[in-house]
């Protein structure tokens, strides 16, 4: 057995799985009405870039936000192996061919990279010629930034699982990209070329060569083979996905179960009540703030006539997210101890829908007003 071949066998069977799980998704109707006209207006679009560059990005905003976006999209993935948990009872013990299979995936993520980045770079392109005027040695040093940043941040991933230190090393990361950016194309590039080439040596010599990381290497591996499918079942509507919270009490609000509305004793107030501690409680919150925080940057990145289509499928979205959302808290086993009757649960709809309506669209709302107005002033 060599490495060569059990690396390119391992690497066939992803491909192989990736493309089963894509196909599950890719019925007849998605590839008809999705996939072809989108491949159809792909290149036109393309060309419309080219020619009309700032319908599509807001010339006020600077170089530095469009780089941070371009780091954090490409911050997903890791260090590929390939190995498996069988592994453990032969591979492990068989060095001669456990390094070099180990060294064919970090080259393998190392390529992955540079493909990742590159395609960014090149969808990206219309912008950075007709928005900031970037010449070939830019783009280039760009290039070997992105690779540079992914290689570290990979490496931070593969060493730690700790979600804390993961967040502060790809902020400081973030930064430290940035600020080596403001240095010049020359100095930019010949830094991030010195960091690739350590990191590729470092771990073709000493990574690759070390199994203390072969447990962590298996827990990357087994993220990686089902990335896709965790991605379709997050969107999936048909799916649902229950958290479950092993807290013996709330981290941050309502730790001790005090009513929110203190005024009013009636059934409406009590089923609000306990409806907004779930709300706030649970993982709703989140999605709540994330999908806030999407669109208020959706609004100040993209173009006025934009900035008000964001915004109006925001509050459509929401109002029909929020009301599915209230059917579904409803139907909790919790109400079925604690009943509640349907005339209640009419008149209590519109006050939770006001409580988080009003927050989302206002601040949306107001910014999108306040930067129509400079645009149009402007």
């Amino acid at each position: 057995m060599q490495a060569s071949g059990l690396f390119m066998r391992r690497l066939l069977e992803e491909w192989r799985y990736q493309w089963g799980v894509v196909k599950s998704v890719l019925d007849w109707t998605i590839v008809v009405y999705l996939v072809i006209p989108l491949v159809i207006a792909a290149p036109f679009l393309y060309v419309d870039m080219w020619q009309y560059s700032q319908l599509y990005w807001n010339a006020a905003i600077p170089y530095p936000v469009l780089l941070v976006l371009i780091l954090s999209l490409s911050a997903s993935g890791n260090i590929r192996t390939f190995l498996k948990e069988a592994d453990l009872l032969y591979l492990l013990q068989k060095k001669e061919i456990l390094h070099p299979f180990k060294r064919y995936g970090f080259l393998y993520s190392v390529a992955g990279s540079v493909a990742v980045a590159g395609v960014a770079i090149l969808v990206l392109l219309p912008l950075f010629k007709g928005i900031y005027g970037l010449a070939a040695m830019e783009l280039f040093s760009l290039l070997f930034l992105v690779v540079a940043f992914r290689l570290l941040f990979f490496t931070v991933k593969k060493f730690t699982s700790r979600v804390l230190v993961k967040s502060v090393m790809f902020v400081f990361l973030v930064l430290a990209s940035v600020s080596l950016a403001a240095t010049g194309p020359i100095a930019s590039g010949l830094i991030s070329l010195c960091v690739i080439g350590f990191l590729i040596l470092f771990h073709l010599k000493q990574v690759t060569k070390a199994n203390r990381w072969f447990t962590k290497e298996l827990e990357i591996e087994r993220r990686e083979r089902v990335r896709y499918i965790r991605l379709i079942l997050t969107y999936s509507m048909e799916v649902e996905k229950s958290s479950f919270n092993q807290r013996n009490s709330p981290l941050l609000f309502f730790k001790h179960s005090q009513r929110l509305f203190k005024k009013g004793r009636s059934r409406e107030d009590g089923l609000l009540d306990l409806l907004m501690k779930g709300f706030l409680r649970g993982s709703y919150m989140k999605l709540y703030i994330q999908m806030t925080l999407v669109t208020t940057s959706a609004i100040i990145v993209f173009p006025v006539w934009v900035k008000w289509l964001v915004f109006v499928g925001f509050v459509l979205f929401l109002r029909s997210w929020l009301k599915s959302l209230y059917g579904k808290m409803l139907d909790a086993p919790f109400f079925a101890v604690v009943p509640y009757d349907e005339a209640t649960a009419e008149s209590v709809w519109p006050r939770f829908k006001r409580i988080l309506v009003v927050p989302a669209v206002g601040l949306t709302g107001v910014l999108v007003v306040v930067l129509s107005f400079v645009v149009w002033v402007g």
